[in-house]
């Protein structure tokens, strides 16, 4: 503003400019980091109500692997591609452990090992919704196959199927469907700072440098 009036750099750059500056440079971080996506809470409480089917066995195949590929996602912190082309290691199935083997292309790349294991709230369980996905399926899923499978079995879903089926669920669970899949890495990210992790530690964490880049 000062240099389209006209005035040296010199001029402007002096330190009573600097302090009047502070406040508003610091609201204007303060108003950014404060902006909200959507909440976690949405997603979850639907996973929840979807559980009872869940357990009493109404939820068709198709279902189940939405859920599944959904909570995998928020889980595991991996974006979508990623977990789109991976692995599963289920050797650990019967400790309740399941390991999903992929390769990062972004951020820190190489490959990557994420382990899943049970949690106490068996209605967001990772590892219960997936033994409920697989014991419907025609063939499981063995280990070091391909994560996703179309409902006969036969191929791999394509990138684009797995984005529309997880879009239905976060759609189903209320989430203005403006928002595109890849949000729910950031909401998990979000969620985690509002939990006064670092960044550091919310960067080990997610496997990537982009926790200052989440609002």
């Amino acid at each position: 503003m000062f240099e389209l009036m006209g005035r040296q750099e010199k001029d402007i750059r002096n330190k009573v400019i600097e302090q009047l500056m502070l406040k508003p440079v610091a609201n204007t971080r303060k108003v950014i980091r404060e902006v909200t996506i959507w909440k976690m809470e949405q997603l979850l409480d639907y996973i929840v109500k979807l559980s009872v089917d869940r357990d009493n066995g109404s939820l068709t195949v198709t279902e189940l692997r939405r859920v599944v590929i959904t909570i995998f996602m928020v889980y595991s912190v991996l974006r979508l591609s990623e977990l789109q082309r991976a692995m599963l290691n289920i050797i650990q199935i019967d400790q309740a452990i399941i390991t999903i083997c992929t390769n990062l292309l972004k951020g820190k790349r190489g490959r990557v090992e994420v382990t899943l294991k049970v949690v106490n709230n068996k209605a967001v369980c990772p590892i219960t919704w997936f033994q409920a996905w697989n014991e419907k399926r025609k063939i499981k899923t063995t280990d070091k196959d391909l994560l996703w499978k179309n409902s006969e079995n036969k191929r791999s879903l394509t990138p684009e199927e797995c984005s529309k089926e997880v879009h239905i669920v976060i759609s189903n669970a209320g989430v203005d469907k403006k928002f595109s899949v890849t949000t729910i890495r950031k909401v998990v990210i979000s969620t985690m700072q509002n939990k006064d992790k670092t960044k550091i530690e919310i960067d080990r964490w997610s496997r990537h440098s982009e926790a200052s880049d989440t609002v």
